[in-house]
């Protein structure tokens, strides 16, 4: 029997097909990224969103909520505000937000403008892909899709020159990217020590930031983030040190298809 055993998961492991390396995980991630922003073109999702400022004891000082739609233009998001506090945008409220909204539409319907803004938001994605590194690689499974989970930790050879990356290389925790596209499905990530703007004169990142997200594969190949929450203690100029937390969580999308039909996606 021992024998019998033994040749299963010999042949198991023989046919297991290897993990791919770190490096290449990054640079599948890096080439979907765009393909998987611009998936989103057809959908339209509300989204809750909640801010609490805490007191040194963790209670509530200040709530905020709101609800808002969420929707693409050339693949850059637009958010539209449809409540505060759980009370319906109306009025010249309401209108100056739709103002806002299509000003925002009309702008990137230019194509320089988009470009503009992809190349902001590619230069983001690979700093933070040089500024971590991939450890400890394992394959697990997730709605039927292969998924690779790795431990998460700033790179000690990265040489940060902004905020942005000294933020990413204070970062700790877990990711976990889908195989096939290197598209982040979790991450669970805190920061391993402070992270100082102005040398810590005008704001100051506490150890301990930490946030979570989630996201969801769409049967079109759309990832949308199902939700968002982190909590943390910051301190801006010299006076405001407030703790924080906040949480986003998908609503629900429409999808919206060329020949102009509707359907509802859940979370």
């Amino acid at each position: 029997m021992l024998g019998l055993v033994t040749g299963m998961l010999t042949l198991f492991l023989m046919q297991a097909p290897g993990l791919p390396d770190a490096q290449q995980m990054k640079t599948r991630a890096l080439a979907n990224w765009k393909k998987s922003e611009l998936a989103l073109e057809n959908y339209s999702c509300t989204v809750r969103e909640q801010d609490d400022e805490l007191n040194s004891s963790g209670a509530i000082k200040h709530h905020r909520s709101t609800e808002v739609e969420q929707f693409y233009v050339n693949g850059v998001e637009i958010d539209r505000t449809l409540s505060r506090n759980g009370v319906p945008l109306t009025g010249s409220a309401a209108r100056r937000e739709q103002e806002r909204v299509d000003k925002e539409v009309k702008k990137y319907t230019d194509a320089k403008q988009v470009q503009k803004e992809e190349a902001a938001e590619e230069k983001q994605v690979s700093l933070f892909l040089q500024a971590v590194r991939f450890d400890n690689g394992k394959r697990e499974r997730r709605g039927g899709r292969s998924i690779i989970m790795y431990d998460l930790s700033g790179d000690p050879q990265f040489h940060p020159t902004n905020i942005e990356g000294r933020f990413a290389q204070a970062l700790t925790g877990q990711i976990w990217l889908d195989e096939e596209t290197g598209t982040p499905v979790e991450m669970q990530v805190h920061t391993d020590r402070d992270v100082k703007i102005g040398a810590g004169l005008l704001a100051n990142v506490h150890k301990g930031f930490r946030f979570h997200f989630v996201q969801q594969h769409e049967p079109d190949g759309a990832w949308i983030l199902k939700s968002l929450d982190g909590t943390g203690d910051a301190r801006a100029a010299l006076f405001f040190h407030p703790r924080f937390r906040f949480r986003q969580d998908l609503n629900g999308c429409h999808l919206f298809s060329v020949s102009t039909k509707e359907t509802t996606a859940n979370p």
